[in-house]
């Protein structure tokens, strides 16, 4: 995984800020109630935020896309994707 290799550094620029760290933040089996049914089958992190991507349900997103299933991608981290639910935000980690 290209996330084991980058160091880490703070939100580049003109990034999508993602609020509250991740610690903070529920993980997507945590979440429960209707929110639609989420796979992160594959997750790249770069230093560089445009090149920060994944494939959630086999749809690759970017930071500040939407779903189809309707979850809006707030960020790209070493962890997972921090994505947005109706007002909830939430960590879909790799597992």
């Amino acid at each position: 995984n290209p996330a084991d290799l980058e160091p880490a550094a703070g939100p580049a620029p003109g990034s999508v800020s993602v609020g509250r760290s991740a610690d903070a933040r529920p993980n997507y089996s945590e979440i429960g109630g209707s929110v639609p049914e989420l796979r992160l089958d594959l997750h790249v992190y770069a230093s560089r935020p445009q090149e920060r991507y994944a494939l959630i349900n086999m749809h690759k997103v970017h930071e500040g896309d939407v779903l189809p299933e309707g979850p809006r991608v707030l960020g790209i981290t070493r962890d997972g994707v921090v994505l947005d639910w109706r007002g909830s935000e939430f960590v879909l980690g790799r597992e």
